[in-house]
């Protein structure tokens, strides 16, 4: 009988045009044991989530994966973003914005179905500065002083933490003082970007955003009544062929293990939408 690593030869020089390193590590991982052909690797459950969920989800999925044994795949970004990529045919199974009007698009066309949502997180908006900047302003309100000249905010029309930004300059009557100062951004990591890099002399971002950086400083916090909850709706796209799958993962997230690892990284957790105590 042919040996495991003849076979492995002849499946390369018949069939594998990459080189013979990977034809033989892919023909061992085929041939298990007596040399029959192994079960498939279970498909993965794609998620496409907002870019303030990065090291949240990446934890969450590992979690989820050794406890379930069913892969994820995620696909970060601005969630106004994501939601047109799903709406043009993107693959996706479970869609996580970082506010219920991102979401608000894939329901009204069919695509989720409102039963399937879930809110699994809240958050926060907080003013960060620079961690060595030599002016910083020691509140909302001095963002109209002469010496802030940049302040970075999301892209409103994609990016939930922009329409935030907005919602607060404007209920703190702030908005035609610094409407020229503003600088935008394509997600919310890019306003993180922006400060710690020193490109700006504040910015609004997430509270979790800024726990993911120590070269920014946290000088306020939004009161929630200034703007919208932050609240961060999963949904499971209703023509997944994962559908199923899509589900348990959503559901773990709104579990213990989930928000356990959620709430780590400074997310409020999935219970309903409510105003937390202002500080």
């Amino acid at each position: 009988m042919p040996t495991m690593q003849k076979k492995a030869k002849y499946f390369y020089k018949r069939h594998w045009p990459f080189g013979p390193v990977s034809a033989i590590g892919v023909v061992l991982a085929i041939f298990i044991g007596t040399g029959t052909v192994a079960q498939a690797a279970e498909p993965p459950v794609r998620v496409f989530a907002a870019i303030s969920l990065s090291e949240s989800l990446t934890e969450a999925a590992k979690g989820f994966e050794a406890k379930t044994h069913i892969p994820v795949v995620l696909n970060l970004g601005a969630s106004g973003q994501l939601a047109a990529q799903i709406e043009q045919g993107a693959p996706a199974d479970v869609f996580i914005p970082a506010a219920a009007k991102q979401m608000e698009p894939l329901v009204k066309i069919g695509l989720i179905q409102p039963a399937d949502i879930s809110i699994i997180a809240h958050n926060r908006m907080v003013l960060v500065c620079p961690k060595d900047a030599d002016f910083s302003p020691d509140g909302f309100q001095a963002l109209s002083d002469s010496r802030v000249t940049r302040i970075a905010i999301g892209e409103p029309r994609t990016v939930p933490a922009g329409q935030y930004a907005m919602e607060i300059l404007k209920s703190l009557g702030l908005m035609d003082l610094v409407k020229g100062k503003l600088v935008y951004a394509a997600n919310v990591r890019q306003v993180l970007d922006y400060v710690e890099r020193g490109e700006v002399d504040a910015g609004l971002v997430y509270q979790s955003d800024a726990m993911t950086s120590d070269q920014v400083r946290v000088v306020a916090v939004a009161l929630s009544t200034w703007h919208t909850p932050i609240e961060y709706p999963a949904g499971a796209l209703k023509n997944s062929d994962r559908k199923g799958q899509a589900e348990t993962f959503i559901q773990w997230l709104a579990g213990p293990d989930g928000q356990k690892i959620l709430q780590k990284h400074g997310f409020g957790d999935a219970g309903p939408t409510s105003r937390p105590a202002d500080q």
